[in-house]
């Protein structure tokens, strides 16, 4: 025999509360790696964006230096040219001089387009065309007059000779540009060393703290799924006996429904027979009270003065109102008889599942409520239903019994409609009857499923047992019956059932 253990109630709400926290914290962690990854994206972004902008800046730097020693290499040339024609005035010595200028005037074109954006640089070039110009005035001389020029070189110093100095200090000014252009490529490399060095550290940094996070969230997670462990662990040695109790505590309501049903039968059989006596002895009496009144009525015409108003009120008026309250009551007493018999052999009678085709079942119950529905005023329609499979009797039951209550509880003045319908949901079919008529309640729609409860105006014969019957057969399909209503608008009742016949009667 198996062993229940009563589980601690303190344990399932302690789980819950770690499994929350754990997961809590775990969410919180990756936001935090989501967040910092985030955050090193942008700054690893900006300082890439860093870099390529210093990496040019370097490329700029190299390309003005370049295009200065060009220029400097062509302003030597055009000086070299320049002796060599006045030692021998040579055809060649002025083409060179004169591509090497051309040379020179392009370069310096390019050149200012490249230091644009330096004004020092600027103005260095400006000096540099300066002395070009000055220079170019010479050599055309040069080329008009080349004796004299020669001559005037020969006689003048070295030195001092405006040539000389032209070349010397463009030479001077080019070399300045270089030493300033050196100066910033050197800045620019280090600008460029930080930001890769920036780079480097952020990326470590976010690296280490992702990889931080990470080992946190591992050993969240290791440890939230050690707790669960646990707690499932707990969890079975609690629910060891649960099914063998729950099967037993199952077996009990059932018998103990079947008792109640048998009881019930046992106590509206035996009521019939004092219920017959009733109403026997009530048409004796009946039949005994019109001898008398015979009786009253032929003494009190032969001898009027015997005539007393009390005895014949009590002959012509207060027994026949007596005697009809209590056939009445025993009618009454004997539908609620057959109601409760009728529940009782319902509740014994053994389900037969069977695939059903809904939409020929819900035409039948409909042409069996044909007259009925003619008779209201009222139309019945029935759209597309999914097949199931069930008992046909209980579900037949169910939906005759549910447009009987459409078509009885209808909204004066109004013509009714009424409308079943259906849907299927996962492993569950939905039934709707859904009618125009008169509605209910709020604090009724529960009540009306109760036994011999009914609610708002009773004008309609019935026991209040319908509705009842409609939810024990639905509970004995494993299904529900709700319903939805509004007062003077009309009512949806939806029973819910699975397409596949699950009992919720089980054998002990």
């Amino acid at each position: 025999m198996k062993l229940q253990s009563t589980p601690d109630p303190a344990g399932p709400v302690a789980d819950d509360r770690r499994e929350g926290s754990g997961r809590r914290t775990v969410g919180l962690l990756l936001a935090v790696g989501a967040v910092m990854l985030v955050i090193a994206v942008v700054f690893a972004a900006l300082t890439l964006q860093s870099i390529t902008d210093d990496t040019d800046a370097v490329e700029h730097t190299l390309e003005v230096q370049a295009s200065i020693n060009r220029l400097s290499a062509l302003n030597e040339r055009i000086e070299t040219g320049r002796r060599g024609f006045l030692i021998q005035p040579d055809p060649a010595f002025s083409a060179t001089v004169q591509r090497a200028a051309t040379g020179f005037d392009t370069e310096a074109t390019r050149l200012r387009g490249l230091i644009s954006d330096n004004p020092a640089q600027l103005r260095r070039l400006e000096a540099i065309l300066r002395l070009r110009a000055e220079r170019e005035a010479l050599i055309n001389a040069m080329f008009a007059d080349p004796r004299q020029a020669t001559l005037d070189v020969t006689t003048a110093d070295f030195n001092a000779e405006r040539g000389v100095i032209i070349v010397r200090t463009v030479r001077r000014i080019a070399t300045e540009m270089v030493d300033a252009e050196t100066h910033l490529l050197s800045q620019r490399n280090r600008n460029q060393l930080d930001s890769l060095v920036q780079l480097y550290t952020v990326s470590g940094i976010a690296l280490a703290l992702l990889v931080a996070v990470l080992l946190a969230a591992v050993l969240l997670v290791l440890r939230f799924n050690r707790d669960l462990t646990r707690a499932q662990a707990r969890l079975r040695v609690a629910n060891e006996g649960l099914e063998e109790a729950v099967e037993r505590r199952t077996a009990e309501l059932i018998r103990a429904n079947q008792e109640i049903q048998r009881f019930a039968y046992i106590v509206s059989h035996d009521l019939r027979s004092p219920l017959v006596n009733v109403l026997g002895f009530t048409s004796e009496l009946d039949q005994s009270r019109k001898d008398i009144r015979a009786f009253l009525e032929k003494l009190f015409a032969d001898r009027p003065e015997l005539r007393d108003e009390t005895v014949w009120r009590a002959a012509d008026e207060d027994l026949p109102e007596a005697l009809d309250f209590i056939r009445k009551s025993t009618e009454k007493m004997d539908r609620l008889i057959n109601s409760i018999l009728e529940l009782s052999r319902q509740g014994r009678r053994q389900l037969t599942p069977e695939r059903l085709d809904m939409d020929a079942l819900a035409d039948g119950v409909v042409a069996s409520l044909h007259q009925r529905a003619e008779d209201a005023g009222a139309t019945v329609a029935v759209e597309s239903l999914p097949p199931l499979e069930s008992d046909r009797i209980a579900i037949e039951q169910i939906l005759s019994n549910l447009v009987e209550n459409a078509l009885k509880y209808l909204q004066p003045g109004r013509p009714g409609e009424v409308t079943v319908r259906g849907r299927r949901h996962g492993r569950m079919v939905d039934i709707d009857v859904v009618d125009n008529g008169r509605g209910v309640a709020p604090a009724d729609q529960e009540r009306i499923f109760e036994l011999f409860r009914r609610a708002g105006t009773q004008d309609q014969p019935g026991e209040g047992i319908g509705l009842a019957n409609v939810r024990a057969l639905a509970y004995r399909l494993g299904g529900t019956i709700t319903m939805q209503s509004e007062v003077g608008e009309g009512s949806t009742f939806t029973l819910s059932l699975p397409d596949k016949f699950i009992s919720r009667e089980t054998v002990a």
